[in-house]
């Protein structure tokens, strides 16, 4: 059934002379008769009796408008609502742990406090969130990985360093080589972490490196940094930017090496972009640029 069809029906049910339907419509008798037709065909019933020139609702015309009417009435405000307010939605958004763990759900918080939008956020890898675009199952992704994926739009929304950190500040005094740190304890990110990944690729002579646990929880290693001295680890510096300006955790120099990446917001190259997913996507850069 279509919009039209049904308020063609129901304006045909307060004026039962045809003409008089087709000149509130400013359409024609026969326009307005196919229209008719066209519903009844739908519903495999008549639902008006053809008396004269009258259309009069029988027996089964009047259960179908009773039981249709509400939603028919739900639908025009669904409708106005929707042309009116282009900022209502649901979006659906997923992101790597590198971003849960600089709070970007409090930042979203915000947009959906100024905005009359329900979100949806999950947690998962950058394989699950690339996945998830393509099959359209999610709006927006969050990944700290750079990629190829033809259908994949990505747009860098900022700029991240991997850092050596640790809670001594005693290894803040002087630059090192990596290597002559390897005798401490390291927590690194899981295997498959895209911030593991980026951090070992620039190593040499790994397998004498002391790696005591691995952890996926960005604030587990954070809390063991914190209380264990002798512990040190490679971490997202938005990730520690708060540790470092209260001066829980530090820096560790290192001679010749960087590890520099950048962070993505990602959608499928065919996304409709409607003023929400616009405004959204605006929203959450403005964000970044404070968190740098």
């Amino acid at each position: 059934m279509t919009f039209k069809e049904l308020d063609i029906f129901f304006k045909l049910c307060e004026e039962t002379n045809l003409s008089n339907v087709a000149k509130k419509l400013n359409m024609t008798q026969s326009a307005i008769s196919i229209s008719l037709n066209s519903l009844e065909k739908k519903l495999d019933e008549k639902l008006f009796d053809r008396i004269g020139r009258k259309l009069i609702l029988n027996e089964r015309g009047r259960f179908f408008k009773e039981k249709s009417y509400k939603p028919f009435l739900d639908l025009i405000h669904a409708k106005e609502s929707f042309s009116s307010d282009r900022l209502k939605g649901d979006l659906k958004i997923a992101a790597s742990k590198t971003f849960n763990s600089i709070n970007i759900s409090q930042c979203i918080y915000k947009f959906i406090s100024n905005h009359e939008i329900h979100i949806t956020k999950h947690s998962i890898n950058t394989k699950e969130i690339l996945d998830s675009i393509l099959n359209s199952s999610i709006d927006i992704g969050f990944v700290e990985s750079d990629f190829n994926e033809a259908n994949i739009i990505k747009e860098k929304v900022a700029n991240d360093s991997l850092i050596i950190v640790s809670s001594n500040k005693e290894l803040t005094k002087k630059e090192y080589y990596i290597d002559q740190l390897y005798k401490y304890n390291w927590l690194l990110r899981e295997k498959g972490s895209a911030t593991r990944e980026v951090f070992l690729s620039k190593l040499k002579y790994q397998d004498e490196m002391n790696i005591i646990m691995e952890i996926s929880n960005f604030e587990e290693i954070k809390n063991i940094l914190l209380n264990n001295k002798e512990t040190i680890t490679c971490i997202s510096k938005l990730a520690v930017k708060e540790e470092l300006e209260k001066k829980k955790l530090f820096e560790i120099k290192i001679k010749n090496l960087k590890f520099e990446r950048e962070l993505f917001m990602v959608y499928h190259k065919n996304k409709y972009k409607s003023k929400l997913f616009l405004e959204f996507k605006s929203y959450i850069k403005n964000c970044f640029e404070n968190f740098s």
